[in-house]
């Protein structure tokens, strides 16, 4: 399905990215940023380099979708309290934290029809091909990675198209750090999505993968038309109880109490380098 286009709507202004861990002394690792082109678009890949050498299986290493905005929640002490973990952001060429044209379209499914807003949907399935291929050779570049401790994470669309990544491309991580996900697009298309996935069965690298999901219990949504609750998400933690019978998956989730929707991406951030970097 070609990516679709929906009636525009005027969007939320997004805030730069002050990236001031970039500037700030980190005792454990080096921080790094390029501009890289991978399928005839421009990203930028964001990285922490341990400093301490590789373990015999190299480094884990975290993903982190929003990349611009992962780095710009990223603090010394997240990194000094994971000495041995890399982590590599995949992020967009934009001072802002958010590139919303470019995410909707890459963190949304394929068979999503029109999106509101006016933006481009339907663009997942050829950007995890991206972040599992050229993106993945471009991040890992000259680092020791173990393969069977790769871990992604995403929040909110990113969030989706983490939990999307698990059903889709089953294998392509190991872990799976999904916060505050969009569950609630396109009708709950991701429940649907569920119902129709099937992951191999016995393959020691798939079904023993680990996920965790995030979210506050004061999230709303911004659309006043859309469904609203109170508490957290009904529809993420009927995913989180889907997930949880799937044989071989190792799902746990955590509810943030008092936070909303925008402060999830940094309160994740601990409990997701955690998860990336347990053995």
């Amino acid at each position: 399905m070609q990516p679709q286009t929906a009636i525009p709507a005027q969007p939320k202004q997004p805030q730069p990215a002050a990236l001031g861990i970039f500037g700030t002394p980190v005792s454990t690792h080096r921080l790094e940023r390029r501009r890289v082109t991978a399928g005839d678009r421009a990203f930028v890949i964001f990285r922490a380099v341990p400093l301490n050498p590789a373990p015999a299986r190299g480094h884990p290493l975290l993903y982190m979708l929003d990349g611009n905005a992962a780095f710009d929640a990223l603090t010394t002490a997240h990194l000094e309290a994971n000495p041995a973990l890399a982590i590599a952001g995949i992020g967009y060429d934009t001072d802002l934290r958010f590139d919303v044209l470019a995410r909707t379209l890459d963190y949304t499914p394929a068979e999503t029809p029109l999106a509101a807003n006016g933006r481009r949907t339907g663009g997942a399935d050829a950007f995890l091909d991206l972040l599992t291929g050229e993106l993945r050779r471009q991040s890992e570049a000259g680092l020791p990675v173990d393969p069977l401790r790769r871990t992604l994470w995403g929040h909110s669309l990113a969030g989706m198209c983490t939990l999307y990544a698990l059903l889709r491309k089953p294998g392509a991580f190991r872990r799976y750090a999904s916060v505050s996900p969009s569950i609630w697009w396109n009708d709950e298309w991701m429940l649907d999505f569920e119902a129709r996935a099937a992951l191999p069965e016995n393959d020691a690298g798939i079904n023993d993968a680990g996920v965790l999901v995030m979210l506050g219990d004061s999230e709303r949504r911004s659309n006043p038309a859309g469904p609203h609750w109170e508490g957290p998400a009904p529809h993420t933690l009927e995913m989180v109880e889907r997930l949880k019978r799937r044989p071989g998956l190792q799902v746990g989730h955590d509810i943030f109490a008092g936070l909303g929707h925008a402060a999830t991406l940094p309160a994740s951030l601990g409990p997701a380098m955690k998860l990336a970097g347990a053995g």
